[in-house]
């Protein structure tokens, strides 16, 4: 296997820039909804960002959900072909073909949720007192996502979609195998800082 592993070539910021392949990713099971904290720290510091960037569009772009004690960060999965652009009447969501990211023209939006309906992952919010539906548009004018700078547990994390796929390859094979699995995992990440 360490031989095998010796091929893998992870892929660093900066080339997944180019390609269009950052997201803001998720790991659930790193949530804790900011338990025993006022508010939920990356949705604070959501709406604070977009308060200053958006003025009357300034609902936070991320959500979480719970069920039992278990918590799910909400957020644009920024899909290839996303549903919410092809349902979007007035144009208001467009993909940005510069940095890969669907973005919304809040002056377009007329409210009529077909976004919202068609979303698979939940993660447009309908705001009825302004009439628009808000979107995550991963802080594509920042170096860190204000979300991913807020989340002091790790749950949230701007990271190429190949890296991601490895670490929780990884995170599993860690979990099903614990101390027999001999992989310097330090080794690969060297390269990508």
């Amino acid at each position: 296997m360490e031989k095998n592993m010796k091929s893998i070539k992870l892929t660093n910021l900066k080339e997944d820039l180019k390609k269009n392949q950052i997201e803001i990713m998720l790991y659930p099971s790193k949530c804790d909804g900011c338990e025993g904290q006022e508010y939920k720290s990356c949705v604070q510091a959501c709406e604070t960002h977009m308060k200053e960037k958006y003025g009357k569009y300034n609902t936070a772009r991320i959500n979480i959900k719970s069920k039992g004690n278990k918590f799910f960060p909400i957020l644009c999965h920024n899909c290839e072909e996303a549903p919410c652009v092809d349902a979007c009447m007035p144009g208001a969501r467009y993909r940005d073909n510069e940095n890969g990211w669907t973005l919304t023209n809040y002056k377009k939006c007329v409210g009529c949720w077909m976004c919202v309906m068609v979303c698979p992952f939940g993660a447009i919010e309908r705001v009825g007192k302004d009439h628009y539906a808000s979107k995550c548009d991963g802080c594509i004018d920042e170096e860190t996502p204000k979300c991913v700078e807020a989340c002091k547990k790790g749950a949230l994390k701007k990271i190429g979609i190949r890296n991601y796929s490895y670490e929780r390859r990884l995170m599993i094979a860690n979990k099903l195998y614990g101390p027999h699995l001999k992989i310097n995992y330090n080794r690969y990440k060297s390269n990508n800082r």
